[in-house]
């Protein structure tokens, strides 16, 4: 009974740790430090995180998860070229892999909110059997993981996929706007 960490009242005794410090006696003098060239003028270079996207695809209102769902998550460049950056496929829970994309931001870019830095991109959705949804420039930001949970539309009898897509533009906000 000696060794364990409860009382005679049968409590847990908080663990008490002894400093084990020991001091110096001699202390070494550090070496000096060496002047560094300084650079005439810095460039500032863009800095680059990484953000997180978590996609769960759903149908009749976020009731019954879509298995099977192709998720793909790309970017424009200026010809106008899609590049995607992932394509992945949702489970029987409706849920798809995180995906970890890179989120490259300027401090010295004037067009960029001064408060919150991210990065933009493009998702797709398409599922057999049901309207495809494309969602336009959701944002990403450094080291913090965006959720989207995307309802998707059975297609109607009769109908084409192609008919009832929906396209989600996320607007700018307030802070975009003024920065302009």
């Amino acid at each position: 009974m000696k060794y364990n960490n409860f009382d005679q009242y049968n409590r847990i005794r908080p663990y008490k740790a002894q400093n084990m410090i020991v001091k110096t006696l001699e202390t070494i003098a550090p070496p000096e430090p060496q002047p560094q060239p300084q650079p005439a003028e810095e460039i500032p270079q863009p800095l680059a995180s990484t953000g997180y996207i978590n996609v769960g695809v759903y149908t009749a209102l976020g009731a019954l998860p879509v298995k099977d769902a192709v998720v793909t998550v790309y970017t424009i460049d200026e010809d106008g070229e899609e590049n995607a950056l992932y394509h992945v496929v949702s489970n029987i829970n409706g849920r798809v892999p995180t995906m970890e994309v890179p989120v490259e931001y300027s401090p010295e870019d004037p067009l960029e909110s001064p408060t919150f830095y991210f990065s933009t991109y493009n998702m797709r959705v398409q599922a057999i059997g049901y309207y495809t949804v494309n969602i336009i420039d959701l944002r990403v930001y450094p080291d913090v993981a965006t959720n989207y949970r995307v309802s998707l539309i059975p297609v109607m009898e009769g109908a084409t996929e192609e008919e009832g897509s929906q396209t989600v533009v996320i607007p700018p906000t307030p802070a975009d706007i003024s920065n302009e």
